[in-house]
């Protein structure tokens, strides 16, 4: 009777197996995740070469392809304190804060190298001096509000260069020197000081001319003495009635013989 060997069997069995889990961890070796999480953008490149743009999601890459991930959620820039001359040749410190957001991922990325980062800030800088280069420091710190639309009008193509939006941008800080800022408080007392001094002009001028009238009207009217006399003789309800000395025996003030039927009595 034959017996069966159930070894050479076996032993093909096993080396299928092994070929099998050989073939298995090249493919595994091969194949990757990658997760684009939300608010970015994956750029996919195979061997170094742009390949496509991906939303947020979880993809499978074979070997070869990598995944760049781009954020395209608001970003904020702060560009530190940049000297800048203003057009009457006085120096400022300005500084200045940066809302943007990529809104397209590739140009982003690929435009600049380095990326888009230094181009957008570098930007930025140069905006706050040509702005600042066309005003006086009168004008500057009159229009001081002003200046948020002129930085982005005159920094917006160059983010959108870069591939990306300017939202807003919002100056921070505005430092003079020392010196400026002496010469900018003296010359704000000057002028506040010759208005002090005009309005004291017109209130003298207004006081003399009252004045005028009225000496015009009791020049014409002599009896209105009496009566602005009586009326200074009248007790202020709350205060305390004046003390007024009259000299002479012809009344209070003598009206001339025209004035009336009665004649002044004679001295």
């Amino acid at each position: 009777m034959e017996v069966y060997n159930p070894w050479p069997l076996i032993v093909v069995l096993l080396g299928l197996g092994a070929l099998a889990l050989t073939a298995i961890s090249m493919l595994t070796s091969r194949v990757w995740f990658a997760t684009v999480p939300e608010n970015s953008r994956g750029l996919v490149y195979q061997h170094g070469k742009f390949e496509k743009v991906v939303a947020p999601g979880r993809y499978w890459l074979l070997h070869g392809r990598s995944v760049l991930l781009v954020p395209m959620n608001e970003q904020i820039i702060a560009v530190s304190g940049q000297e800048v001359m203003t057009s009457d040749r006085l120096a400022v410190r300005l500084s200045a804060l940066a809302k943007f957001k990529i809104v397209d991922a590739r140009v982003a990325q690929e435009k600049s190298n380095g990326g888009f980062y230094q181009p957008v800030y570098y930007a930025i800088q140069i905006a706050m001096r040509e702005v600042v280069a066309g005003l006086t420091l009168e004008e500057l710190l009159d229009t001081r509000g002003n200046l948020d639309a002129a930085l982005k009008e005159k920094a917006a193509a160059a983010f959108a260069h870069e591939g990306c939006e300017l939202i807003s941008v919002a100056v921070r800080d505005l430092t003079l020197p020392a010196e400026v800022r002496r010469l900018a408080t003296d010359v704000a007392r000057a002028k506040l000081e010759a208005t002090a001094s005009l309005e004291r002009a017109r209130g003298e001028q207004a006081s003399l001319r009252a004045l005028s009238n009225a000496a015009r009207l009791i020049k014409g009217n002599p009896e209105l003495m009496n009566l602005r006399v009586l009326q200074a003789l009248s007790a202020t309800p709350g205060k305390a009635a004046p003390t007024i000395i009259l000299g002479g025996s012809a009344g209070i003030v003598p009206v001339p013989a025209g004035g009336g039927d009665e004649q002044p009595p004679e001295r």
